[in-house]
C-alpha cells in the first residue's frame, strides 16, 4: 500500500510539472523558462523535481510533446482513416482535408485546464524553435502531415508537389496560430469578429483555406501584372538572411 501511494504521488507530481510547463512555455517561451522556474510554479517540495522526473529541460519539453501527441494523434488517426475510405470511394474533397487539419487542434484547444496553453505552445514552436526543438516537433507531426500530403496528392495528382507542400504546411501554421489567438477576436482592427457559434467559425475558416488547397494550378493569366509592376520594387525584396544556426540557438538550461 505504501509503495502504491508513493508511485501515485510520483505520477501526480510528474503530471503537475508537465501541466505547469505547458502553461509557462506557452506564456513565456522556451528560453524564458528554467527548470527552477517550473519547480517553483508547481510548488514542489523538492527543488530538483524536474531534474528527478525528466533529467533536463529538453526532457520535460519531450514529456510535454508526448502529452500533446497522446491527444492529437488518435484524432488525426481516426479522421485520416475516414478520409482514406472517402478517397477509395471517390468522395474526398479539399474541404475534408482542411477539416482534418483543423479539428485535432480545435479539440486540443477545448481541453479543460491546459488546452488553450497547449495550442499557444504549439504556435511558439513555429516561431522560437531551435534545431533540436524543430526535430522534436517534426518527429511527432511527420506522420499525420505526411498522410495529409498523400491524400491531397491523390485528390490532385497534377498539382505542383512543391506548391502542395507549401500550402499544406502553411495551412498547419495558419491553423495553429489562428486557434492560439482565438480569444483576441473581440477586439480587432475590424471590431468584434467573434461568432455566436464556434462551429460556424470553423466552417468559414475551413472553406476559406480549402479553396487554396483545391486550386489545381494558379491562374496567373487572371492576375493583372501590368498594374502590380508599379510595385516591382516591393515584390522583388528578399528577407534578411538568418544568422548561422549555432548563433541563433539559445542553450537549454
Amino acid at each position: 500500500m505504501i509503495a502504491e501511494n508513493r508511485a501515485d504521488h510520483k505520477a501526480d507530481t510528474r503530471e503537475k510539472l508537465i501541466l505547469v510547463a505547458i502553461k509557462m512555455f506557452a506564456e513565456q517561451g522556451f528560453s524564458g523558462v528554467s527548470m527552477r522556474n517550473i519547480n517553483s510554479a508547481a510548488g514542489t517540495r523538492n527543488s530538483s523535481a524536474v531534474h528527478y522526473h525528466f533529467g533536463s529541460k529538453m526532457g520535460i519539453i519531450e514529456a510535454v510533446m508526448e502529452k500533446l501527441n497522446e491527444q492529437l494523434r488518435p484524432i488525426f488517426d481516426q479522421v485520416l482513416s475516414g478520409l482514406d475510405e472517402r478517397a477509395s470511394e471517390g468522395k474526398l474533397q479539399a474541404e475534408d482535408i482542411a477539416m482534418a487539419i483543423m479539428l485535432p487542434f480545435w479539440v486540443l484547444n477545448c481541453t479543460p485546464e491546459y488546452g488553450r496553453y497547449a495550442v499557444k505552445l504549439s504556435a511558439r514552436l513555429m516561431l522560437e524553435a531551435d534545431n533540436d526543438l524543430k526535430a522534436l516537433y517534426n518527429r511527432y507531426m511527420e506522420e499525420p502531415v505526411g498522410r495529409i500530403m498523400d491524400l491531397m496528392a491523390k485528390l490532385q495528382p497534377e498539382k505542383n508537389p512543391h506548391h502542395l507542400k507549401f500550402q499544406i504546411l502553411h495551412f498547419f501554421m495558419a491553423t495553429i496560430s489562428g486557434v492560439s489567438t482565438i480569444d483576441l477576436l473581440d477586439n480587432t482592427p475590424l471590431g468584434d469578429i467573434r461568432f455566436e457559434h464556434s462551429s460556424e467559425m470553423m466552417m468559414v475558416y475551413v472553406f476559406h483555406l480549402a479553396r487554396g488547397l483545391g486550386c489545381e494550378k494558379p491562374e496567373y493569366e487572371s492576375f493583372d501584372m501590368a498594374f502590380w509592376s508599379r510595385y516591382s520594387g516591393y515584390l522583388g525584396m528578399e528577407p534578411e538572411v538568418e544568422p548561422a544556426a549555432d548563433d541563433a540557438i539559445t542553450p537549454l538550461s
